[in-house]
């Protein structure tokens, strides 16, 4: 009987991990598909480089404002039924996008945004609710899988809008069907009643009884979050323009980010078991924070193997530095609810301040005709996500501080 159990129970995992797997495909490649046909959707709508870059940062904006609000549909649906509901919001988004007027593009994006919010949210705490023993390594595996899609979502979008006469509207819709997989693959964690969905909702009795505001290492996770996204998301909407403007066409640059997000996958692996593990993630800042320097002082040479490295340190540091945000998230609070109560804190917070970014970048373009402004600008962030990191990352949980512990 014991033998069958933990047959049933390896089984039940193994379900589990396909399911966070298919969830965290679908939370950036609808996004880093953008970038490579950005110049095509700017001209087919009619709008300038400025406003090009707001379509990209309405999903932020959108993060910034339901992020907040997630650990309250936990509460009512489940982190389960939840995660349901945003896949199945996410596939209309995806088709709204495509109706052809800047109006349904617009409302397609918010919608997208407000989808792909949950599952950022609630994947970190999900992790430390099933998985209390092996947050690392899952965390790695969701976030690996999530830069794996983003490099698939930036690689094939030239060669899909060059496949039929719908142009990009093929490479933005046919996430659909990569969807509607997740969705079916989800269905396996709706079943259970009672107990089993009661504790989905999260142990609530041991929220903190302060707001998530009032904590110094909160805000310090929450901008090193924004900092990391900033260049992430200011990478999907102007880093294949930033490699063209070098004289590569649209399809080379396309391949040229396709490899940064490549690069990310082996740190996005491996960086959160590491940061589990050792006794203070303060290397690991300076480490993230070294690659990328390397990086952008790369991207300022024209030659194309110091690009390719430039690709390679810029994929090496976005991806660890985004996987070891995402784990701090579950490592620096002692209780599902405080965790989901910092992820909700932190990326509202970390994304309010990261919209800022592609629409600054596509601004100084627009005033300067040039990139180089925005080479120097990720120098500087870069520079104050290694600050963040080092408060991020003092020796104490998030409960501690918001009960005047330390």
């Amino acid at each position: 009987m014991q033998n069958i159990q933990q047959s049933q129970k390896l089984k039940d995992n193994v379900i589990l991990i396909i399911g966070i797997i298919a969830v965290a495909a679908m939370l950036r490649a609808p996004l880093t598909a953008v970038g490579p046909v950005i110049n095509e959707i700017r001209d087919d709508l009619m709008i300038t480089n400025t406003a090009a870059g707001l379509l990209t940062t309405i999903p932020l904006l959108t993060f910034a404002a339901v992020s907040p609000f997630v650990s309250k549909a936990v509460e009512k649906f489940t982190m389960p039924v939840t995660l349901f509901y945003a896949i199945m919001l996410l596939v209309a988004s995806l088709y709204i996008r495509t109706f052809g007027s800047l109006e349904w593009f617009v409302i397609g994006t918010i919608l997208l945004g407000v989808a792909i919010s949950v599952g950022n949210v609630i994947l970190p705490s999900y992790a430390k609710w099933k998985f209390p023993l092996q947050m690392g390594f899952i965390t790695s595996i969701y976030s690996s899988t999530m830069n794996l899609t983003a490099g698939l979502g930036s690689g094939v979008s030239v060669p899909l809008a060059e496949m039929s006469g719908l142009g990009y509207k093929l490479s933005l819709s046919i996430w659909i069907v990569i969807a509607i997989v997740a969705l079916i693959i989800w269905i396996p964690q709706l079943r259970g009643t009672g107990r089993g969905l009661q504790a989905a909702k999260g142990d609530v009795s041991g929220a903190p009884k302060r707001k998530m505001r009032q904590s110094k290492m909160a805000w310090a996770i929450a901008i090193m979050f924004a900092l990391q996204s900033t260049t992430f998301y200011t990478n999907v909407a102007w880093l294949p323009s930033i490699l063209m403007d070098k004289g590569y066409s649209p399809e080379t640059a396309g391949y040229f980010f396709m490899f940064c997000q490549f690069a990310q996958l082996p740190m996005t692996f491996l960086f959160p078991i590491l940061a589990s593990k050792v006794d203070s993630q303060r290397v690991i800042v300076m480490f993230i924070t070294g690659l990328m320097l390397t990086g952008y002082l790369l991207l300022f040479a024209e030659s194309f193997g110091l690009l390719v490295i430039s690709m390679i340190f810029i994929g090496f540091g976005t991806g660890a530095a985004f996987s070891t945000c995402m784990l701090l998230f579950s490592l620096k609070a002692r209780t599902d609810a405080g965790s989901i109560s910092l992820s909700g804190f932190g990326q509202s917070i970390g994304y309010l301040f990261a919209a800022i970014g592609p629409f600054l970048i596509g601004y100084l373009y627009d005033v300067t005709d040039s990139w180089t402004p925005a080479l120097f600008l990720y120098l500087l962030i870069v520079v104050m996500f290694f600050g963040a990191g080092m408060v991020s990352t003092r020796k104490f949980y998030i409960e501690d501080e918001l009960e005047n512990r330390v």
